[in-house]
């Protein structure tokens, strides 16, 4: 009972669905599980929740700190490209894989360790056909990424086919769950730093269909968000410890600083948005992107207490105020 359906319902009894009616689209329904690296003293592998670990490693892969490699594991040069299509949000995203040099080769892994309708965790792989002459190959090389990523976490993924007799509506799953996590969010600020834009897009288009006025755009005006009586001496001490810095950790160090005082507030947030930021500092624009600025200005990703540089400025900081 093959299900061919234009909504992206998927039958997954050991068979494949057509995404778009077309018999050359293919995609196939793997639960995700988590074990423990250890045996147990009867030799079996206990299950895992430690879902977060997941989650942290698709975090550090989107900004490029410990990136998945997929790798063909019978021919080691063939090596594949990831991207992520649109947002991610807690486990929730859409990879494209691509193979260097050859084109129309792309496949797809849509993850959902947050699934709104299901309730277990899995990921489809789409579009194989295309890259693969093997199912089983891709699923192999999906799952040594994530474990390369999980090494010495005690923790590893396993992909099981999921073969169920339930129709799958996996493409509306995939857009309600991440709604869903974005709308939960939503007065929380950006859920992962450097989507900031992706986040608030979705969010205008949940406004816009609960008929809500649209959610405005965040000003870009540095005297916003400055937590301080004398804000020109805050706007001076960024911009000399800015000046003549080249790399995105030095650039970000002052921004750091001054959110660490509490110096700039957005929302109930300390931190101080990349627009504001290059709109005081233009000079630094072609430095440092806005994915190494989230990075080196959250103070969840980096730590600076053995930072010299950053203790010569925060002693600079208390002379000011």
């Amino acid at each position: 009972m093959a299900a061919k359906q234009s909504n992206g319902a998927l039958l997954s009894r050991g068979q494949e669905t057509s995404a778009h009616c077309s018999p050359c689209f293919r995609s196939k329904l793997f639960k995700m599980r988590l074990v423990e690296t250890q045996p147990t003293l009867f030799g079996d592998y206990s299950q895992s929740d430690k879902w977060d670990l997941l989650i942290k490693a698709m975090d550090d892969d989107m900004n490029k700190l410990c990136e998945f490699k997929f790798r063909h594991p019978k021919h080691k040069d063939k090596v594949y490209t990831r991207k992520y299509v649109g947002a991610h949000v807690h486990g929730i995203a859409l990879l494209k894989l691509d193979q260097y040099g050859v084109p129309f080769g792309s496949s797809f892994v849509r993850i959902l360790l947050k699934s709104l309708n299901y309730g277990v965790p899995y990921l489809v792989i789409e579009n194989y056909d295309h890259s693969f002459r093997h199912l089983h190959i891709l699923a192999e090389m999906v799952e040594s990424a994530f474990n390369w990523v999980l090494k010495g976490t005690g923790v590893k993924l396993v992909l099981e086919p999921w073969e169920t007799d339930e129709v799958i509506m996996f493409y509306k799953d995939f857009s309600q769950s991440l709604m869903y996590e974005v709308n939960k969010c939503k007065d929380k600020g950006p859920i992962l730093v450097g989507y900031e834009d992706a986040l608030e897009d979705h969010l205008n288009k949940i406004a816009r269909e609960d008929k809500k006025p649209k959610i405005s755009k965040k000003s870009d005006d540095i005297m916003d968000y400055i937590e301080h009586s004398n804000k020109e001496a805050i706007i001076k001490f960024l911009r000399q410890s800015v000046k003549n810095m080249r790399l995105p950790k030095d650039i970000a160090r002052p921004v750091r600083l001054l959110c660490d005082y509490k110096l700039f507030k957005d929302n109930n947030e300390y931190r101080l948005p990349y627009k504001a930021f290059l709109k005081t500092c233009p000079e630094v624009k072609e430095l440092i992107s806005e994915r190494k600025y989230n990075h080196w200005t959250n103070k969840n990703s980096t730590n600076y207490n053995l930072d010299d540089a950053y203790k010569k400025l925060e002693n600079v900081l208390t002379g000011i105020l």
